[in-house]
């Protein structure tokens, strides 16, 4: 019987039952049936948690390579199955980080140093994330397999195989319901499709990255040559920036001091919104009455391919270069914009609030024939804010506000501004600020859609501030562009689906 009150007593009896419940779950006709859940369900918490927390695609309920790594635990040495896991766990992230964000995955490994510029939410976010691996894969390389024998492990293998032709089956049927014949899974002809953004909604059941990376690194990282090696692709591309050009008189054989000044804006994840209600709530600050007197105000769109700096590319370049313009040689960049500009006359300047060394752009920006560069340092000298996000940065009005004094000043030289904006940068902020919220009723947004409020809120932002800019009292005429990058990159599959999958919008101020 009992000692009644006795505390010691009472925690041995604990530690006592906690150790009988453990021993019987881990009992041989029960240790199978743990291992085959492991690796079926809670080996994927890691990137359920990294899709929650870092605003990651949901690619898929389940990953089948993590099965597969568990029948392969059953036969190989338990020191290699963590090494393993932990390899399918990295190219699972890497996955979605390529998919969301339209990077190639060696982008990716590229430019992961960069990670020390995101936000203090996100930094917190990566720590808690691997935790969640570290732990996982503590369970893996604790977990007492040999000790599953006969029968038992006979099921296991069964239950494991079993699952990965189930799920992989469902979304073969899935497939080939929509598109009538058998899939290729080393080809995206999947429901997410990084190019075909209307079919996320139809969330597949399985994820298998190992192997759609190589693929993607292929699809994405640009044509292959004889040698199997990437090779640069110079093709054009149609730019709001060659339009606005074409209907300007920014290259015409004028008079220096007549020559209109350029400001290029490339607008973060400024996409094409298949609500024509929020379109042109977003574009209304242009269409005012006193800006019409100055302006006339040229609308369309432009093909996008891959993330901002393909987007750079884009306007920058006229061509396809994507990623690769970071190494472009001084030969190459003589068709570009800043260095033909300069040759006409102009001084070119180019802004982002962002640290010059992301994504190297201070040194390809200067191989470009850009003879002044702006970044979050140079903008912190002269006093300007900070705003916080999916990245801490120099705020856009800020910077817009920045543009507006500069141009005010009399120059003897037309001046080139090319401005890539980072306030929309996703993922935004939810919930939106109360102020925020009431911002958005204008629009046919519902409550519930917090980050598409928000994105709307901060790209909004932006383009009240170039139309303040517009009508500044600027000392000579200017040309306006303002372009999308690519299309918002949401986690969300309904709100990713809401935006074009191939084009973004632009808007051309052209003075009277």
């Amino acid at each position: 019987m009992l000692e009644q009150g006795n505390p010691e007593t009472h925690r041995k009896v604990d530690r006592l039952a906690v150790s009988r419940f453990f021993s019987r779950l881990f009992h041989e006709e029960w240790r199978w049936v743990l291992y085959v859940l492991f690796y079926v369900l809670a080996t994927n918490v890691p990137y359920w948690a990294a899709s929650r927390w870092l605003g990651l695609l949901p690619l898929g309920w389940f990953c089948l390579e993590y099965a597969a790594v568990g029948l392969v635990g059953l036969f190989v040495p338990r020191a290699i199955v963590p090494c393993l896991l932990l390899l399918v766990v990295l190219a699972d992230i890497l996955n979605g980080v390529s998919k969301t964000y339209y990077l190639t995955p060696s982008e990716c490994i590229s430019n992961v140093a960069f990670a020390r510029e995101l936000s203090t939410t996100t930094l917190l976010g990566i720590a808690a994330l691997l935790a969640v691996v570290i732990l996982i894969l503590a369970v893996a390389a604790l977990f007492p397999v040999k000790l599953i024998r006969g029968v038992h492990r006979t099921l296991a293998v069964v239950c494991l195989a079993a699952f990965i032709v189930l799920a992989g089956s469902i979304d073969c049927l899935s497939v080939i319901r929509e598109t009538g014949r058998v899939p290729n899974p080393f080809r995206l002809e999947t429901p997410v499709d990084a190019n075909k953004f209307n079919n996320y909604k139809n969330l597949w059941v399985s994820r298998y990255p190992l192997i759609r990376l190589e693929h993607d690194e292929v699809l994405f990282g640009g044509k292959r040559n004889a040698s199997d090696a990437f090779q640069d692709d110079h093709s054009p591309a149609l730019s709001a920036t060659e339009q606005a050009i074409r209907n300007t008189r920014v290259t015409e054989n004028l008079e220096i001091s007549t020559k209109p000044n350029l400001v290029v804006i490339v607008l973060e994840s400024w996409g094409l919104d298949a609500n024509p209600s929020i379109r042109n709530a977003l574009v209304l600050p242009y269409f005012h009455a006193d800006l019409l007197a100055h302006y006339d105000v040229i609308q369309g769109t432009v093909p996008f391919n891959g993330s901002t700096v393909a987007a750079e590319a884009r306007e920058l370049c006229g061509n396809k270069l994507g990623f690769h313009i970071m190494n472009i040689s001084t030969s190459e960049s003589q068709g570009c914009l800043p260095d033909r500009l300069a040759s006409l006359g102009y001084q070119t300047m180019a802004l982002h609030g962002m640290d010059g060394s992301m994504f190297s752009r201070s040194t390809w920006y200067e191989v470009l024939g850009f003879q002044d560069q702006w970044f979050r340092k140079q903008f912190r000298k002269e006093g300007l804010q900070d705003c916080t996000g999916a990245f801490v940065g120099t705020c856009d009005t800020s910077i817009a506000q920045w543009i507006s004094q500069h141009l005010e000043e009399k120059s003897p030289k037309p001046t080139f501004v090319y401005w890539v904006t980072l306030n929309s940068h996703l993922p935004v902020p939810v919930p939106p600020p109360p102020s925020v919220l009431t911002s958005c009723s204008i629009v046919p947004i519902p409550s519930t859609q917090a980050a598409l409020c928000s994105w709307y809120h901060l790209v909004s932002n932006v383009h009240e501030s170039v139309s303040k800019l517009a009508m500044a009292n600027l000392s000579r005429p200017t040309v306006f562009v303002i372009v999308g990058d690519h299309a918002p990159p949401f986690a969300n599959p309904i709100l990713r689906s809401e935006f074009s999958a191939g084009d973004v919008p632009y808007i051309i101020l052209k003075p009277h």
